[in-house]
């Protein structure tokens, strides 16, 4: 009997690395993207607190020049803010673009598997003819050797 042997093996084993590059391009994508959610987090949290102590200012009476440095500084957040904005929706891009290369590694990895799994079926099949041949035959032998065939020359 003969050991499998896949004919592309190396052909998987290459695309079963693709895929786990492409796994890993996804999950940097990811946490990126999670970093940059933590951030705008972070900036949002700031705004708030500034605008609040912006409106405690205006209420308890400050400068012209308090009011225009708090504001200036709430302005500067806000554009932050739309900075990060931008770089989620950036973020968000490679996100979907790392998925897309993800579930593209991972068909072309199981379209070899399908394939190694159709040569192990008929692989397989050929090993249980083979083998039925074999005991075919010990069967044949066997029957022969309980029931010898009378020779034509004892009868004469």
């Amino acid at each position: 009997m003969k050991v499998f042997r896949f004919s592309l093996e190396a052909v998987r084993t290459l695309r079963q690395r693709k895929e786990q590059e492409a796994m890993e391009q996804y999950s940097r994508a990811l946490l990126a993207r999670q970093q940059v959610l933590d951030l705008l987090e972070a900036i949002e949290e700031r705004i708030s607190r500034n605008f609040a102590r912006m409106r405690e200012l205006l209420a308890g009476g400050c400068s012209a020049g308090q009011a225009a440095q708090a504001q200036s500084y709430h302005r500067s957040l806000e554009k932050h803010r739309d900075d990060c904005v931008a770089a989620l929706g950036l973020a968000e891009r490679r996100v979907q673009a790392a998925f897309k290369a993800m579930l593209a590694a991972r068909q072309r990895r199981e379209a070899v598997e399908v394939y190694r799994d159709k040569q192990r079926a008929a692989h397989s099949r050929l090993e249980w003819r083979e083998e039925q041949k074999i005991q075919d035959e010990f069967a044949l032998r066997r029957v022969t050797a309980l029931n010898p065939v009378p020779t034509q020359s004892t009868y004469e």
